[in-house]
């Protein structure tokens, strides 16, 4: 049986194309929850994967509904998967309150996703300072056999108390310029992809989309990254 990943789109998600190459035309199905959709009209449980790549909050259209906060409860809780990918901008320091992304830390341990993006030192980044190169990774399902990724505009995490695991970190040199003021502060060592359990479900949650794009020269075919998606798909699903 093919996994079943359902791409929301109904929040301003800005990667509006899942590569689905990824893992051969055989061993996925993907669907998109479109722009004009209700979200609310779509039965998750019918899925594997609910893949959310780069929310862009400007509207209330694009905030979470308690109704839909319940739904993606109720999907992870009973087993389902949630890959959440941000981007540069994070949350755009949207209060939890106001239904941001914030409002699913309880899945993915993220109590906030700062709004900028990591600028790394002259040996962790290529090309240009935003496009992060990761060498250094946490021993883990997703991580196993990669050996560097690539993460273009890329944000860091504040994350809960609770169980979460970081397992990609930026160097002790890493800079992180906010989009509120344009400061550049040097932030060090802080987390950009973490992988957390839900009840019997699980979730990932990553600093960047754009490694997932397929018409950039930093994205799912630089380094590891496509191997890294397939392994990500393969752990969500178990």
């Amino acid at each position: 049986m093919p996994y079943k990943v359902v791409v929301d789109l109904s929040h301003n998600e800005q990667l509006e194309d899942f590569p689905e190459f990824s893992l051969g035309e055989d061993d996925y199905d993907v669907e998109y929850i479109d722009k004009n959709d209700n979200f609310d009209d779509f039965d998750l449980e019918d899925y594997d994967i609910l893949f959310i790549g780069n929310i862009q909050h400007s509207t209330k259209k694009d905030k979470f509904t308690p109704d839909q906060l319940k739904s993606i409860k109720r999907f992870v809780g009973a087993g389902g998967g949630l890959l959440l990918a941000s981007g540069a901008g994070g949350d755009n320091d949207i209060p939890m309150k106001q239904g941001s992304i914030r409002v699913l830390y309880k899945i993915t341990g993220v109590r906030q996703f700062w709004n900028g993006t990591i600028l790394e030192a002259s040996s962790n980044f290529l090309v240009k300072k935003q496009n992060i190169i990761i060498n250094e990774l946490f021993s883990h399902p997703i991580t196993k056999g990669i050996t560097e990724l690539v993460l273009p505009n890329c944000t860091f995490f504040n994350l809960t108390e609770e169980e979460v695991e970081d397992l990609i970190l930026t160097s002790e040199k890493a800079d992180f310029k906010y989009f509120s003021d344009d400061d550049v502060n040097q932030v060090g060592k802080v987390p950009v992809c973490v992988v957390s359990k839900f009840y019997n479900g699980r979730a990932v949650t990553i600093g960047s989309s754009d490694w997932m794009k397929e018409d950039s020269d930093f994205g799912i075919d630089a380094g590891d990254n496509l191997k890294f998606l397939s392994n990500i798909i393969e752990w969500l699903a178990l």
